[in-house]
């Protein structure tokens, strides 16, 4: 019985080395908050309502195993989870799964001719923005709130270049493979329901300095084209003032079957209180022609505050302004933990 015990023992640890297990991982961040709506429309409805926002809380799994000496398979499955609700719902109320996929992959990494992907996974012009979104977390008032470009599409294919010592630039390119037959698009409009989507970014992150730029094509139902310009400095680690970081974004987006582009820009900043454990972040977007609607001008002001408790959990605290010509004036303001594990 030992010696089966002992062989068994012997077993499991060789099927163990072979295939390493995957690493679990997730955080949430649950917050209350308050909103205040002052309607513009016709309608006149204004609305104060309190609830709890999960905010991209999440769980997911990811790990590789090695097929060769240069070659390795990559997987992940992540999934978000509406933590306070049993159901979850679209920005038009209606019930989703509680859990829902976020960047959920297979792919191929080699260590000089790049990473292969497939799956669901953010665009690459969504990815370009880095981390110049200090409210991207905050389901109520990160820039997609705004403008468009937060896509997380299905069907990708996706190629990102290696990082290689000494190179700082990475490329990353992306097909959206369409689920619509070629001759279903509808009449007299200009989306292409048929044909397949492209995203492309290119972006240079060292010393501190990040810049980027993304171009989708085709990604969103009611988008022709976008391009985006984004940047972060951390100014400490250019000498200048430790624990401050400023980031910039400018977009523009040609919005199907529409005479004006919307144009965003977004400026932020963040910083970590010296020796204590507070940082403090503020934001400003500016979006004109939002949707392609002619003079439907939105301004986010957002003023936020983080306490780290420990190296997993933090405490969060925001406020922000929302104005949309025409649509409504909203305040938010909320607060809440996060832990991450």
């Amino acid at each position: 019985m030992k010696k089966i015990a002992l062989a068994s023992a012997i077993a499991l640890a060789s099927i163990t080395a072979a295939h390493a297990a995957p690493t679990v991982y997730g955080k949430v961040l649950l917050t209350g908050e308050y909103t205040d709506v002052d309607d513009k429309t016709a309608a006149n409805k204004d609305t104060s309502t309190t609830q709890l926002v999960s905010n991209s809380s999440r769980i997911g799994f990811k790990g590789e195993d090695d097929l060769t000496d240069t070659t390795k398979l990559v997987y992940q499955l992540e999934y978000g989870i509406d933590v306070d609700a049993a159901s979850n719902q679209d920005s038009k109320g209606k019930d989703k799964n509680q859990f829902y996929s976020r960047n959920t992959y297979i792919g191929l990494a080699h260590n000089t001719m790049g990473t292969l992907l497939a799956g669901r996974h953010d665009t690459p012009f969504k990815l370009a923005k880095g981390g110049v979104d200090v409210f991207n977390d905050y389901d109520n008032v990160g820039l997609g709130k705004l403008m468009v470009g937060e896509t997380r599409a299905n069907n990708v294919i996706a190629y990102k270049s290696p990082t290689l010592v000494g190179v700082p630039v990475t490329f990353m390119a992306a097909a959206v493979l369409s689920e619509e037959d070629k001759d279903a698009d509808v009449a007299n409009t200009d989306i292409d329901e048929g044909a397949n989507g492209y995203s492309a970014s290119l972006a240079y992150d060292q010393n501190g300095v990040y810049l980027a730029a993304g171009y989708d094509n085709n990604i969103q139902s009611k988008t022709d084209s976008a391009w985006r310009l984004a940047g972060s400095v951390d100014m400490g680690k250019i000498n200048m003032v430790p624990g401050f970081t400023l980031g910039a974004l400018y977009q523009e987006t040609d919005v199907a079957d529409k005479s004006d582009d919307e144009k965003s820009w977004l400026v932020s900043g963040k910083y970590k209180i010296g020796a204590t454990p507070w940082a403090v972040k503020a934001q400003y977007i500016d979006t004109s022609n939002q949707s392609g609607v002619k003079d439907k001008d939105a301004t986010e002001v957002a003023l936020g505050a983080e306490y780290t408790i420990n190296k997993a959990t933090k405490g969060h605290l925001y406020a922000a302004q929302i104005d949309t010509d025409n649509v409504s004036d909203k305040t938010i303001v909320g607060g809440g933990l996060e832990y991450k594990f």
